[in-house]
């Protein structure tokens, strides 16, 4: 016999207390009774009650409670198999590391604001695997496809700006990263690109046209604004400092709606501004949510099946009897009248 939650099981230990207060209760009222007459007229006293009967509602009383704990415990016995299937749609997350995620025009910067979106994404979630890849001028897999959500979203706070330690950014490079983790039996796949789309290399269209025949759908999340702002940087003394291109003049980073755009639309997919209502995040779910799921893992294993009801109508019936005793004689001649 196995135990679902054994721990219920200390819960006996109330059974031998319940039987020692019963004694102990009676034992007083004894005690009580002798101080004003003498112990011999006890049972003359108490005439009018069937020790019996109430004895044998205690019994059961404490038979049911014996019963419920065993219940509580989930009993189990008999094997059986169980097959469980996974289902869901394997899913991407691209992320851009780049100096210019430290833009301030959308607060408290571009990147905790979109790991904040990419949070109550993965919070979102159900049944379906997730993964996730830095970018910069390089792309890393920081988190493989995994359906532990909580991992993932633990791989996703340790994300900053230097966790890819090459400069630049290549959108292409990480588009081509995203599609090696997923399989080639899948029909449906997705990525989702967390930019603020400036691509330095311009070749992700091109890459995102052969994502397309691989049928890889590309949503593409803007973090930004048009206006754009500064990028600060801090220099050897620890001092911030804004980045400068080769000319000396101060880097002005901006929110590349276009690029995002075509990128999704090459895909069959769509280019959304992050918000702070968080509401495109949706809109991306349900998007999902239409797409065919596929099975891409079942596990075999045995289990023993609950049998705690069997004790649970025991407990039951036992009350329900209780309910029915009376242990006031007279009440029991009524009755039998």
């Amino acid at each position: 016999m196995q135990w679902g939650n054994k721990i219920f099981l200390l819960g006996l230990l109330i059974i031998p207390i319940l039987i020692i207060l019963i004694f102990f209760v009676k034992k007083r009222n004894k005690s009580r009774f002798s101080k004003f007459s003498d112990e011999r007229f006890f049972d003359f006293y108490y005439g009018n009650l069937s020790f019996f009967h109430l004895n044998l509602k205690n019994a059961l009383l404490i038979t049911a409670i014996f019963f419920m704990i065993i219940a509580a415990a989930r009993p189990q016995w008999n094997k059986e198999l169980q097959i469980v299937k996974k289902e869901g749609i394997d899913i991407v997350i691209c992320l851009d590391t780049s100096k210019s995620m430290e833009v301030e025009d959308i607060k408290p910067n571009r990147l905790k604001r979109a790991k904040d979106q990419i949070s109550l994404f993965i919070d979102q979630l159900k049944g379906d695997r997730v993964a996730i890849v830095a970018f910069a001028g390089k792309s890393f897999v920081q988190c493989p496809l995994t359906d532990d959500y909580g991992a993932a979203k633990m791989f996703l706070n340790n994300i900053d700006t230097d966790t890819v330690p090459y400069y630049g950014t290549n959108i292409g490079a990480a588009l081509n990263k995203s599609a090696s983790l997923f399989s080639n039996s899948q029909k449906y796949k997705v990525v989702i690109l967390v930019s603020d789309g400036e691509d330095l290399e311009k070749k992700s269209i091109e890459t995102a046209k052969k994502l397309k025949k691989d049928g890889i759908i590309i949503y593409s999340l803007g973090i930004g604004s048009p206006e754009g702002s500064t990028i600060p940087i801090k220099n050897e003394n620890g001092d911030v400092e804004y980045a400068k291109d080769d000319k000396g003049n101060i880097i002005l980073s901006k929110l590349d709606v276009g690029t995002l755009t075509k990128l999704a639309k090459v895909t069959d997919g769509k280019f959304y501004a992050i918000t702070p209502q968080q509401s495109e995040i949706f809109e991306i779910l349900k998007r999902i949510s239409t797409i065919e799921k596929s099975k891409y893992s079942s596990k075999e294993f045995i289990r023993y099946k609950d049998q705690y009801r069997y004790f649970l109508l025991i407990a039951l019936f036992l009350i329900f009897v209780e309910i029915f005793i009376l242990y006031n004689k007279k009440e029991i001649i009524k009755r039998t009248i």
